[in-house]
């Protein structure tokens, strides 16, 4: 069963609108902070986002809490959260004809242990904070931090940014790739089949690396600095 709600009205939630020139040129000038819980019972969040950073945060909350920053000059854009089958997907679209210069939306998400997490944004830095649950990041532009990880299966690539990302717990597999920029994965003291390369910078290695391991991490930049450490 799918369910398609508006943000503004369909949940319990406040607004504040803010009306200033935070941007210069042909950016954004308006902004709207909206924050709203989601009663259903989800195990997976996706995060759509066009443009704008994404802040996913693993708490002891047993339902889940969204806050929108919405930026936008001259028509407002519509955001909506979706729940269909065990999934929940927050979105938004501009007004037709503006694009991520005119329009975006900053999320904040506060969910509850050991839900998998699909976060993607086309220009906008992504945050994850103790998550339990398995990780698929992306952004075309901008970097991607994970700290306090202890979930098993932890992918991240970016076309232009850093990623780093500190576990706290053994995972079974970790993909990290950028196209520009330094990527560093920090893992407990543990055996691993290790891949680090780089197109033009510093490989580094710092964790016992066995080829017939059965944790397999993979860490790959275009240009800049691949480093697999101890945490």
């Amino acid at each position: 069963m799918k369910k398609k709600l508006l943000a503004a009205g369909a949940v319990v939630g406040s607004v504040m609108v803010l009306s200033a020139c935070q941007f210069d040129g042909f950016g954004p000038s308006e902004q709207e902070v909206a924050s709203y819980d989601v009663p259903e019972k989800v195990l997976k969040l996706v995060v759509d986002s066009g443009s704008g950073d994404i802040v996913v945060n693993e708490s002891g909350r047993t339902g889940i809490k969204v806050t929108e920053t919405i930026h936008w000059r001259k028509d407002k854009p519509k955001t909506e959260h979706v729940v269909s089958g065990d999934t929940l997907t927050l979105t938004y679209k501009c007004p037709d004809g503006l694009d991520s210069m005119a329009c975006s939306v900053d999320y904040k998400v506060e969910i509850p242990k050991g839900m998998s997490v699909k976060a993607d944004t086309g220009s906008g830095d992504i945050t994850l904070r103790s998550l339990s649950g398995e990780v698929d990041a992306g952004t075309g532009s901008g970097d991607i931090e994970g700290s306090t990880l202890t979930g098993k299966r932890f992918l991240a690539d970016t076309g232009s940014g850093n990623v780093e990302a500190k576990f706290t717990a053994v995972p079974d597999d970790v993909q990290v790739e950028t196209g520009s920029g330094d990527a560093t994965v920090r893992l407990p003291r543990e055996t691993y089949r290790v891949t680090a390369e780089t197109g033009s910078g510093d490989e580094t290695v710092g964790v016992t690396n066995d080829p017939s391991a059965s944790r397999t991490v993979q860490v790959s930049t275009g240009s800049g600095d691949a480093k697999v450490l101890p945490s």
